[in-house]
């Protein structure tokens, strides 16, 4: 039997970001298994959002946990390149969520001063103000805003990147420092055993662990439920279209549209209750079109040429979860969505909490358990 320190199962976003924090703490030995399923590779249907605006409006430590995240994003991306070589697309040019009409401007008006209040009390900042429709066209020049926009709340302080390239740089990164990837290869059990080790069983045979991390997005329920605990997840189909190239005319993203480095729009803002269904739908196509045609009427006049359904993992209240398996002290699950916003602290708190140091104050919060009422 194949021996580890510790096993990650699931090696998308999540999953990579913590090998790579155990890797750059010194752990000997690492093994990152991915099935690499098509409908559960999220990454490939991610918006690319580094993202703190909006978030947890109705969980307050999220969005302190969220905020916590974006002032990471710089140094993290610097980080990245100068180890691996990837330049993961990082655009910290701020990010805008646009307002139609004089209720919703003055309903994100509400929701800042809100967030502000909730992220003071953990000293950190909430850097987001209003603009009205004049300064939110500065702000984009090159680019004309529909007729029923009335402004747009904007923070300097977060931007996008490329999914692909971040999952590549992760695990290029956890590869460098000595992990083993195994790509290709579903687990099937992981069973404790009498020793205080795990068992994890797979189709290239079975693995022998200390600690085991279960990071494997709808799969993860699975697993769990033979070790007696319900993961509380749901699936949620969202859709992307994406855009031939064009001129570069919008460098800051706003929530449903962005253009990336290359010049393809992306549009995307779709929430579906269709069970683990990726596919997509014109229903969806036309919704999304339409609402970015109502904020940038010029993009009636792009061609669109692929469309993505992804299903995103998420929790009863939003928020991620990071919890130990109930009566095992050395199996730990992570479950979110927001997995490129948080991406650094996957890598510098999640980590190292999974080595036995101790948490940041807010993980507490994000336990499994939260949802046993």
């Amino acid at each position: 039997m194949k021996t580890a320190d510790i096993i990650i199962i699931g090696g998308g976003l999540s999953g990579s970001a913590i090998g790579l924090g155990l890797m750059q703490k010194g752990v000997d030995r690492v093994v990152l298994f991915d099935e690499q399923r098509p409908t559960q590779r999220l990454s490939r249907g991610n918006f690319g959002l580094t993202w703190f605006m909006c978030k947890g409006a109705s969980h307050p430590v999220y969005a302190q946990w969220s905020r916590l995240a974006c002032k990471q994003w710089p140094d993290f991306a610097s980080m990245l390149e100068e180890e691996t070589g990837y330049n993961v697309e990082l655009e910290w040019t701020g990010g805008a969520v646009h307002a139609l009409g004089d209720t919703e401007f003055k309903a994100h008006e509400a929701s800042i001063e809100n967030l502000k209040t909730v992220c003071a009390e953990v000293g950190l900042d909430y850097p987001v103000s209003m603009l009205d429709r004049g300064a939110f066209s500065d702000l984009i020049p090159d680019i004309t805003l529909g007729e029923d926009v009335s402004g747009a709340m904007y923070t300097p302080e977060q931007g996008h990147v490329n999914p692909l390239k971040l999952l590549g740089a992760m695990r290029c990164g956890f590869q460098k420092k000595g992990g083993t990837f195994i790509g290709g290869q579903s687990v099937y059990a992981v069973v404790p055993q009498r020793d205080n080790t795990v068992v994890v069983k797979t189709g290239a045979g079975e693995f022998q662990a200390k600690k085991v991390v279960i990071a494997s997005g709808h799969g993860s329920k699975r697993l769990m439920i033979s070790l007696g605990e319900h993961l509380n997840i749901y699936p949620q189909r969202g859709q992307l279209m994406v855009s031939q190239r064009s001129r570069r005319v919008l460098k800051i993203p706003v929530l449903a549209v962005r253009q990336t480095m290359d010049g393809t729009f992306v549009i995307g803002l779709s929430t579906e209750d269709t069970a683990l269904n990726n596919r997509v739908t014109t229903e969806a196509m036309k919704s999304q079109a339409s609402n970015a045609i109502r904020l940038f009427p010029e993009l009636a006049k792009v061609n669109w040429i692929r469309a993505w359904g992804a299903i995103r993992v998420m929790t009863p209240d939003g928020a991620p979860t990071y919890t130990k398996v109930e009566g095992y002290d050395n199996i730990f699950a992570v479950a979110l969505h927001s997995a490129v916003s948080l991406a650094p602290l996957a890598t510098n708190i999640v980590a190292p909490w999974v080595l036995g140091e101790v948490g940041h104050p807010l993980m507490s919060n994000f336990k499994n358990g939260r949802f046993n009422v």
